[in-house]
């Protein structure tokens, strides 16, 4: 441990001009979202398929995500508070980055090697408690890193290393699930994960913590219009993740059962790849315009395009137009990712609990994961026979996203 915090120690200073910086900050978001778009939109449907078959594929997805999203949802605020509070040598978030990645890895590799449906809840549920023990201690670095006026620009990183990730997770899945290959982009991910944990522990500073007995803030956005903006982010951020994770949970089923794509896990790959290349085409653009023209303006058209998207789904047919939706859908998602995480930094209410906030703030992408596959769960069990139960879901993700991005207004202490 002695090497590891001298090396730690010897990470140069956070400078957001810096592209290499910039990139440091933001790849362990590369490695997550390549991690969980294989593994959501791809790995977990074909082997719930294999575990289960096909009449009961849809509610054992839903109860499956659902599982491992609740555990998310305790795990993430929780970690995000104790590495608040922790004071080691090594730093405070380190050890939490440190222990959550191997977590991760063996959740990964059991869900290589594991048999049956069992198996893979049991996997599933390791790797969520992992990566989202290490994700919570990974949230602080922007808002404690970046300065205030350079937190859209971080923001504009963040959503592009997020949508190349998920990118290299569709493109991977589309070589590497057929047949029995699917272990090895298993592993493949497990090692992304551990690189980028490396880069981020040996390559990032951590702020100076407040000292426990320091008095709380006079200044700054401790108040309570601080607490009330802070809110609305949270609510206005689980309406639009709610529908990007309805979407994403039955994109592959839908696929099928809908669209009467044959290939349909492989069609799944390149919607999902189109729609990431989309993304990353305006995560910058938007990040850096909102340190200009103001959050709320850009957050609010993009969760519209994705409400849009969502609703084209329901009218297009063939691989070709579902693509063009998915372009659509992808605009709007990587607006979206890139100005929100500036506009929940600028709202943070209280300077000594960054990562408890932030763990709060997580809350609004885990609980919508634990959400969508119920709702789209009880949609299944009521309406079991036809595609009458996609219409409703893919109606209600339309509706989320709109008014979600609608709502962004009451945000008020922020331009």
């Amino acid at each position: 441990m002695d090497v590891l915090s001298r090396r730690s120690a010897a990470a140069r200073p956070f400078d957001p001009a810096r592209l290499s910086d910039q990139l440091r900050l933001s790849v362990m978001w590369f490695a997550g979202n390549a991690l969980w778009e294989a593994v959501l939109t791809v790995i977990l449907p074909l082997l719930v398929l294999r575990a289960v078959g096909d009449v009961r594929k849809a509610v054992a997805l839903s109860v499956l995500a659902t599982l491992g999203t609740l555990l998310a949802s305790i795990v993430h605020p929780i970690a995000g508070w104790a590495s608040d509070v922790t004071r080691t040598p090594f730093g405070r978030r380190r050890p939490y980055l440190v222990v959550g990645g191997i977590v991760s890895v063996v959740g990964l590799v059991w869900m290589a090697v594991g048999r049956g449906y069992g198996e893979l809840v049991a996997a599933v549920l390791i790797l969520q408690l992992g990566y989202n023990v290490a994700l919570a201690a990974y949230q602080a670095y922007i808002p404690e890193l970046a300065p205030p006026t350079g937190r859209g620009r971080a923001s504009g990183f963040l959503g592009l290393m997020s949508s190349v990730g998920a990118l290299v997770g569709a493109i991977g899945a589309v070589f590497l699930v057929h047949g029995d290959t699917y272990p090895f982009m298993l592993i493949f991910l497990a090692l992304l994960l551990v690189g980028a944990l490396g880069i981020t522990v040996w390559g990032l500073p951590e702020a100076d913590p407040l000292p426990r007995t320091a008095p709380a803030p006079t200044s700054g956005p401790a108040r309570p219009q601080g607490y009330r903006d802070f809110l609305w982010v949270v609510i206005t951020r689980a309406l639009v993740m709610l529908a990007f994770y309805t979407l994403l949970t039955y994109l592959a089923y839908y696929l099928k059962d809908v669209a009467h794509l044959a290939n349909y896990t492989t069609d799944t790959s390149y919607v999902v790849a189109v729609t990431i290349l989309a993304a990353s085409a305006s995560t910058l653009w938007a990040g850096r315009r909102s340190d200009t023209v103001g959050r709320r303006a850009i957050v609010s058209v993009a969760g519209g395009l994705m409400g849009l998207g969502a609703a084209g789904f329901l009218l297009v047919h063939g691989l070709t137009a579902i693509l063009g939706i998915g372009v659509l859908f992808g605009l709007g998602y990587g607006a979206y990712i890139s100005v929100d995480w500036a506009l929940v930094t600028d709202t943070l209410p209280d300077p000594s609990g960054i990562a408890r906030d932030m763990g709060f703030w997580g809350l609004a992408i885990t609980v919508p994961q634990v959400l969508a596959p119920v709702i789209g769960g009880l949609f299944f069990l009521l309406l079991p026979h036809g595609t009458v139960a996609y219409s409703w879901i893919f109606g209600l993700t339309c509706l989320y996203a709109l008014v979600g991005s609608a709502l962004v207004w009451q945000v008020r202490g922020v331009h």
